[in-house]
């Protein structure tokens, strides 16, 4: 699934990260943080994918952490550990979870819950920074509506769950962050 971004949904995507800090939209991106990004945790993104937002959540700017999302996918990295993408066609629920390490939750259609995506950013501006992130992926992904619920019913989970174990929520049917099923 790759998305044309007409003139209103290029204008849309700017206007949901106006404002934000260590955002970039599209010809704004900074092409050092662009290549570092697509170096650390973006190799695989092909030709036909067009980037719409660079998260940079690095101290000092390299870019080499955070996250960028496209037209067809979004890819993440966050300190210390591996980049990661998720297909956005694949998204039925996108949810954030404030604490020490705001992150935001992304269930795909397989049932499994991924960590995709954690800020050093405060509470306030790590929520609308995620919030900006789940109508965008919303306005790209037909299975979404606003809000990070499920547009559609995919046949395949059906109702939120929590983990009994760790607390972590969403359409899932084995917890990533610790294995139990819920």
């Amino acid at each position: 699934m790759s998305i044309t971004l007409s003139p209103e949904l290029r204008g849309r995507m700017q206007d949901l990260f106006r404002n934000l800090i260590n955002v970039f939209v599209f010809d704004q991106i900074p092409a050092n943080k662009l290549r570092n990004a697509t170096r650390a945790y973006a190799r695989t993104m092909g030709n036909d994918e067009t980037v719409i937002v660079l998260y940079d959540d690095t101290v000092f700017g390299s870019s080499r952490d955070g996250f960028l999302l496209t037209t067809k996918r979004l890819y993440g990295k966050n300190i210390l550990e591996s980049g990661s993408f998720v297909e956005l066609g694949d998204i039925i629920n996108l949810t954030f979870v404030s604490g020490a390490a705001p992150e935001a939750r992304a269930v795909t259609r397989a049932g499994v819950m991924k960590k995709q995506l954690v800020v050093s950013q405060t509470n306030g501006q790590a929520e609308a920074l995620f919030e900006a992130l789940q109508q965008a992926v919303a306005l790209l992904n037909p299975n979404l509506a606003p809000g990070g619920v499920p547009a559609v019913d995919t046949g395949q989970i059906q109702t939120p769950v929590r983990c009994n174990s760790c607390g972590a929520s969403g359409q899932v049917a084995v917890c990533e962050y610790c294995g139990n099923g819920v």
